[in-house]
C-alpha cells in the first residue's frame, strides 16, 4: 500500500545488501494535503563513498552478465511493475499531486519502457576488421562504462527512473539512484521490481539526499557517468561537479516548448492537443507546450475556443475523476501566481483561469490552469520554465515567423506542429532547433522507441532505445599484430 500520511516513516538508504537509516532527515509533505508523508535522509560524503564502493563491487560481476540475462531481467521487471500498478500509482499521486489516472499512465509507461529497453540490450560481440597484407586484426568493442549516478526528479519519479536505470543496467553498468526527496518512496518500489526480476542485490543502490548529495556523487572519482533529469540550474551545477573528473553527463533539463497551430490544421484536434500539452501533469513536464503559437488568420477564433477549453479543465482532488490535481507545494503555487501578476502588470492579458483554488476536503495547493495573451517576449512568462499549468499564446504570420518565434528560447527540448500540408510540416520541423517534434499530436510517443535529446540549455545526450543505452557504454579499440 502507499504510505499513509499519518505514518511519516523514515526512508532508508539501500546500499549493497544493507538498509541504512541515514542522517539529517528532512520532513517531506504530500502534495494533495500538505501533510507529513515521510522523513528523507540526506546522504553524506561518507555514505556516498560507501555507496560507490559497494556499487563498484557489484559492477565487477554485473558487467559480465550476458545480453540475454539482462534482457530477461528487464522483461520480468516490466511485468512486476505492471502488476504493482495500483500500489505504485497511489504513492505517485501522494508524492506529486498528479491525478490517480495520470499516475497509472506513468506506471504503464514505466513498464513499457522496461519492456522496450529489454529488446535493445546490446550484444557483447565487437566488430572485427582485418588487413591481410599486413597481418593485422582490429577489434572495436563497446564495454559497460562503470558505475552510473542517476539523479531523479519529482514530477515523473517512476517513468524517469525506469528510463535511466534500465538503460544503464542494459549496458551492464551498476547504478546509484538518488531520487528527488519530494518523490523518494517510489524508488524502493522500482528497485524491488528489479531485484525480484533477478538483478543481483546491490547492483542498483538507492542513496537519498538533496542537491549536495547529488554534487558529491557527480564529483566522485568512482562514478563514470552522471545521468540527470532536473532544472536548468541543477544541470549546470552537476556539470560543474562532474567536470572535476571529466565525466560524461547525460542531461535532460528544462524546456519552454512551442506548440504551433497553422490555419490549415484540424482545429478541433489541435484544440484538445494544445490544452493537454500544457495542463498534463499539472504542467510539471519538461516538454510542456507552454508557448502556443497560432496563425493570425485563425488566431481570434481559436484563442476564444482555447480559453473556453481551459476554463472547462476540472481541478480537484487527484484521487477523483478530475483533469488536474495539486501542484507540489504552496510555495510552487505562490510562484505561479506571482509570475502571472508580474506579467499582467506589464500589459499581459489573462484569457482564462489562473490563481489558487480551494478543493473541498483537501488542504494542499491547487492552481487553475491559465492562458495568457499579449505577453512581452522578454517577460519571464515567455522565456522561463514555470513547471506549472500556465501557457502564453501569440499570433504568427507565416512559416518563417512561426519558426523564429518558436526558436526564440534558450531551451531546445521539444515542439509541436499542427497542420495538414505535409510539405509545410517537413519544412518547419527541419528548422526547429529542438530535440523532439510532435506532429499533429503532443506528448504522444506511444511505443515508438525513438531517441529523445535536448539542445541548447535543455541539455545533451540521448534517452530511449538503443541510443539511450549507448550513453552508458565505453569504446575500446584493440590492435592485434600476428
Amino acid at each position: 500500500m502507499p504510505f499513509s500520511k499519518l505514518d511519516a516513516p523514515g526512508l532508508e538508504h539501500v546500499i549493497g545488501d544493507s538498509r541504512m537509516p541515514g542522517t539529517g532527515h528532512v520532513e517531506v509533505t504530500d502534495a494533495p494535503d500538505g501533510c507529513p508523508l515521510y522523513q528523507c535522509p540526506m546522504g553524506t560524503a561518507s555514505e556516498v563513498d560507501f555507496a560507490v564502493g559497494c556499487a563498484a563491487e557489484q559492477f565487477s560481476a554485473w558487467r559480465w552478465s550476458t545480453s540475454s540475462e539482462r534482457s530477461r531481467m528487464l522483461g520480468r521487471a516490466a511485468r512486476f511493475v505492471a502488476d504493482a500498478a495500483d500500489e505504485i500509482a497511489g504513492q505517485v499521486t501522494l508524492e506529486t499531486g498528479k491525478t490517480l489516472a495520470e499516475a497509472h499512465s506513468e506506471v504503464r509507461s514505466a513498464a513499457r519502457i522496461l519492456e522496450t529497453t529489454a529488446g535493445f540490450v546490446p550484444a557483447t560481440a565487437g566488430t572485427v576488421t582485418t588487413d591481410h597484407s599486413r597481418k593485422v586484426w582490429g577489434l572495436e568493442l563497446t564495454e559497460p562504462a562503470g558505475v552510473v549516478a542517476v539523479i531523479g526528479t519529482w514530477n515523473m519519479p517512476v517513468q524517469v527512473a525506469a528510463l535511466k536505470i534500465s538503460a544503464a543496467l542494459a549496458a551492464g553498468c551498476a547504478v546509484i539512484y538518488k531520487p528527488s526527496p519530494l518523490a523518494a518512496a517510489t524508488a524502493g518500489m522500482l528497485v524491488d521490481a528489479f531485484e525480484r526480476a533477478g538483478l543481483p542485490v546491490g547492483t542498483c543502490a538507492i542513496l537519498h539526499g538533496g542537491a549536495e548529495t547529488a554534487q558529491l556523487l557527480a564529483s566522485h572519482s568512482g562514478i563514470a557517468v552522471v545521468s540527470v533529469t532536473g532544472s536548468e540550474l541543477a544541470g549546470q551545477e552537476l556539470m560543474r561537479s562532474a567536470a572535476s573528473g571529466a565525466k560524461r553527463c547525460v542531461l535532460e533539463l528544462g524546456g519552454k516548448s512551442a506548440n504551433i497551430v497553422f490555419a490549415d490544421a484540424d482545429l478541433d484536434r489541435a484544440l484538445q492537443g494544445v490544452v493537454t500539452g500544457f495542463v498534463r501533469n499539472q504542467g510539471a513536464v519538461c516538454t510542456a507546450g507552454s508557448r502556443i503559437l497560432i496563425q493570425d488568420e485563425v488566431y481570434p477564433q481559436f484563442l476564444e475556443r482555447l480559453a473556453l477549453a481551459v476554463e472547462a479543465v476540472r481541478v480537484g482532488d487527484p484521487f477523483t475523476a478530475v483533469d488536474v490535481g495539486a501542484v507540489r507545494s504552496q510555495e510552487h503555487c505562490d510562484a505561479l501566481s506571482d509570475s502571472l501578476e508580474k506579467a499582467v502588470a506589464f500589459g499581459a492579458k489573462v484569457c482564462a483561469g489562473g490563481g489558487q483554488v480551494t478543493v473541498p476536503g483537501r488542504s494542499g495547493a491547487y492552481f487553475r490552469p491559465a492562458l495568457v495573451a499579449e505577453v512581452d517576449q522578454r517577460d519571464s512568462l515567455w522565456q522561463d520554465e514555470l513547471f506549472g499549468p500556465v501557457a502564453v499564446c501569440a499570433p504568427f504570420r507565416d512559416e518563417r515567423d512561426a519558426i523564429s518565434l518558436a526558436n526564440d528560447s534558450r531551451f531546445g527540448l521539444a515542439a509541436g506542429i499542427w497542420a495538414r500540408d505535409l510539405t509545410r510540416l517537413e519544412r518547419v520541423w527541419r528548422e526547429l532547433d529542438v530535440g523532439t517534434v510532435y506532429v499533429n499530436s503532443y506528448h504522444r510517443i506511444d511505443s515508438v522507441p525513438l531517441a529523445a535529446s535536448g539542445r541548447k540549455m535543455s541539455g545533451h545526450g540521448a534517452e530511449h532505445g538503443a541510443a539511450g543505452i549507448r550513453e552508458f557504454l565505453a569504446s575500446k579499440s584493440v590492435h592485434i599484430y600476428r
